[in-house]
């Protein structure tokens, strides 16, 4: 999609499931199951989507997804699933980790910033190496 001069992609790093009242509170069930099936243990199937924003000048990636820093328990709690990746994502639009400029996360929730790092030999370390990463600074200092 083409906004002014920017191109923006949306990129899926797969789906995952959460707890449906959880995610819809005080909404009955009976309301949102229509629009949101939930699986046998109660959960809703969620995109996680993150937007690339080419400038021209620079490559913003707003959100970096689930990442893939997590063990089988966790991805049978959440119910995750990959394909898609973001890193493949990003490699059809013919860009590497290394082309990313900017990284914006809304907030830091593990569905959100998960590949703002990844492991490699043994250490954590920056998914995009060359960016800035930005995020709101009552998320980063949350106790």
């Amino acid at each position: 999609m083409k906004l002014g001069n920017f191109e923006l992609h949306t990129i899926s790093d797969g789906t995952f499931g959460l707890d449906g009242g959880q995610m819809f509170g005080v909404v009955p069930k009976p309301l949102w199951e229509r629009k949101a099936p939930a699986d046998p243990r109660n959960r809703v199937r969620l995109s996680l989507t993150c937007l690339l924003v080419r400038t021209g000048r620079q490559n913003i990636l707003v959100e970096t997804g689930i990442g893939d820093k997590f063990d089988a328990k966790f991805k049978d709690i959440y119910d995750v699933h990959h394909p898609p990746v973001l890193p493949a994502g990003l490699d059809e639009l013919g860009l590497r980790p290394e082309d990313i400029d900017v990284v914006i996360n809304t907030h830091l929730h593990f569905d959100h910033c998960g590949w703002n790092t990844r492991r490699m030999g043994g250490k954590t370390v920056p998914t995009f190496p060359r960016a800035r990463y930005f995020v709101q600074r009552g998320e980063w200092s949350r106790p």
